[in-house]
């Protein structure tokens, strides 16, 4: 990571979305770095949140209640990593739902936010956003995904917000990025469901029930070329665009850096759990797990496991989502390379150490 730029002057950072899994681990990088401090901001902070770290609540929807929440405080830069609430679906009818886009309230979020920090010292404005930008939520899409891609028809919220930043800072003197990671894969404490363990509680209940582990995603998503962003790596990609000039008014690709395929990983998941893997079974888990809360508490009996709900585990819609995809879905990460950012990580690594974190954290077993 290249030396910081800026000035030694203290550089203060709001994070909101704060309790999510990225930005916990861009809270700890920010916080142990040098002439930093970070303040994070969501609906409900955290009662047990990151030490030396000040934590406050704003509805983002509500300009009054933003302002409030940063009176009195300049902040040199802000991350906004948050979205509006959006309807669970399924693989099984991924568009059965009413406003797929909802870019106006996802645009007055962000606005409300940073219309209400004090521009006196606002540097830069970074914005999480995601590989949807080029559409892999409709179909097929071209393959590896560059930046300059034109994107998809509209809607996508992602666009407005990426106008909204590149009009404001000209206004207001500062500079903006935003990160395009595919699906964000990790585990901290204080944090829901998530892509990883609902693999994870998705294995314990086939192996609870004397079932192999079937992979439940379409064929072709099992045979396809993927991407995932790992959190902490995210965290890692966030800060340095906020700290370097070769991101300025830039967007980058943030995922691992390679590519993986279901058919070659999942038997490895099998063995980690001490299963057999079973090949296809295509299905819905948001209706097939509709009914596993009883298995889950006995799960949670048995293993002597942290005494969570299977809906503070696993995310059926989202694991739905993910692997319904039945074409290549990855990103070229040689733009963020070429400025500067080189770190990288293995895949199918990373997936089984961040199950067996999940397994030491008693989250499954």
């Amino acid at each position: 990571m290249e030396k910081f730029h800026m000035s030694e002057a203290d550089n203060h950072i709001l994070i909101a979305g704060a309790t999510g899994v990225a930005t916990q681990f861009l809270i700890d990088i920010v916080s142990s770095t040098p002439g930093w401090r970070a303040t994070g901001l969501s609906r409900r902070p955290p009662a047990n949140g990151q030490p030396n770290v000040r934590y406050v609540s704003a509805d983002l929807l509500d300009g009054d209640s933003c302002r409030q929440a940063v009176a009195d405080e300049k902040f040199t830069h802000v991350v906004y990593a948050a979205r509006a609430p959006h309807s669970l679906y399924t693989a099984m009818q991924p568009y059965a739902r009413v406003g797929i886009e909802d870019v106006r309230t996802n645009l007055d979020m962000l606005t409300n936010i940073v219309s209400a920090i004090d521009g006196s010292a606002l540097r830069h404005v970074h914005a999480v956003m995601g590989s949807k930008w080029y559409g892999t939520h409709i179909g097929p899409i071209r393959t590896p995904m560059i930046e300059s891609d034109p994107g998809h028809m509209p809607p996508n919220f992602y666009f407005a917000q990426q106008k909204y930043l590149e009009s404001e800072s000209k206004k207001g003197g500062w500079t903006w990025s935003t990160s395009r990671p595919n699906v964000i894969t990790g585990s901290r404490d204080r944090v829901g469901p998530n892509f990883i363990s609902t693999i994870g509680a998705y294995a314990a209940i086939c192996r609870h029930l004397g079932l192999p582990l079937a992979f439940p995603g379409k064929p072709g998503n099992y045979t396809s070329l993927q991407d995932v962003s790992d959190a902490n790596l995210l965290a890692k990609a966030i800060f340095w665009m906020c700290n370097s000039r070769e991101a300025e008014n830039q967007a980058f690709n943030v995922t691992n850096g390679d590519v993986f395929r279901w058919e070659t990983l999942w038997p490895k998941v099998a063995r980690h759990f001490d299963m057999e893997a079973d090949g296809v079974r295509y299905m819905s888990l948001i209706q097939w797990m509709d009914d596993k809360e009883d298995v889950w508490n006995e799960i949670v009996k048995k293993h002597d496991l942290r005494p969570l709900q299977l809906s503070q585990v696993a995310s059926w819609a989202f694991a739905d989502f993910a692997l319904g995809f039945d074409y290549d879905v990855f990103s070229s990460t040689t733009k963020i390379r070429k400025a500067g950012f080189h770190e990288m990580l293995d895949t199918e690594e990373v997936i089984l150490s961040q199950l067996q974190e999940l397994r030491d954290a008693r989250i499954i077993p």
